[in-house]
């Protein structure tokens, strides 16, 4: 009976250690699920904060441009205001 009880005994054994090595390579498969899951994410949220910062961009015109605009529209008030100013005072 010994030998049956250690054969009983070494087959629970090796079922559990199956058990156990099934458990890990199906975690092991789920974790390669999630990764990859998560690499397409990131890659999503940079091409939107990417969107993001085009439309932003877009939104926010160029400091440099607005103010040679903004100069440049102050001149031309200033030249056909000049002629006015000058007509009232003569």
């Amino acid at each position: 009976m010994g030998e049956e009880t250690e054969s009983v005994a070494t087959r629970l054994w090796r079922d559990r250690v199956q058990v156990r090595e099934q458990e890990r390579n199906e975690a092991l498969a789920r974790a390669r699920i999630a990764e990859e899951k998560v690499a397409l994410l990131v890659a999503e949220n940079d091409a939107l904060a990417d969107e993001v910062a085009r439309l932003r961009a877009r939104l926010q015109p160029d400091e440099t441009r607005a103010r040679a605009e903004t100069e440049a529209q102050m001149e031309a008030l200033k030249g056909a205001l000049l002629p006015l100013l000058t007509r009232s005072a003569a």
